[in-house]
């Protein structure tokens, strides 16, 4: 087994001064993680039992405060729009182009909103990603399709004509 990194003695001062500052439930388990081994020389496996954390996730973090400091201690936020292909303002600006359309009572196709995004963009899009970026600004479909794309048209009208004998 590789031996551990060791702690330089800047980041031993930094975790002293770390450790005098208030943190929440996470923050503190990620300051254990390092206090532990490097005050009480306990080992990745120890530190993991005594955390709660698998042995994995107790030498990331030591790893990460060796590399970057307290900044690795304290709790990232999650969440967001982290897979965002624009900002919103940038969705505002891209959809004014469609205004026009949209004002003058007629129809806004969505696979030509997505053409075009893809245009911008640079790279494929699935649709419903050009549905989500709609209904984000409010926009709605209003009125339905008048016929399936791969409707049979024969087939129709001989279905209209039985139907109009039977009743």
């Amino acid at each position: 087994m590789r031996p551990p990194t060791p702690v330089t003695e800047s980041r031993i001062a930094e975790l002293e001064e770390f450790r005098k500052s208030k943190w929440s439930g996470e923050e503190f388990q990620r300051f254990l993680c390092v206090w532990l081994r490097v005050k009480q020389g306990m080992t990745t496996k120890e530190i993991a039992i005594t955390v709660g954390w698998h042995v994995n996730s107790v030498r990331r973090v030591q790893k990460d405060f060796v590399d970057n400091g307290t900044s690795a201690l304290v709790s990232k936020k999650t969440g967001g729009r982290i897979r965002q292909n624009m900002t919103l303002e940038e969705e505002k600006l891209f959809l004014k182009a469609f205004d026009k359309v949209a004002s003058n009572a007629s129809m806004v196709v969505v696979n030509e909103v997505k053409d075009a995004l893809e245009k911008y963009l640079g790279h494929t899009i699935h649709l419903s990603s050009v549905y989500r970026l709609m209904h984000r600004h409010g926009w709605r479909k209003l009125v339905p399709r008048p016929r399936h794309p791969k409707q049979n048209k024969e087939l129709a009208e001989a279905f209209k004509k039985r139907a109009s004998l039977k009743g």
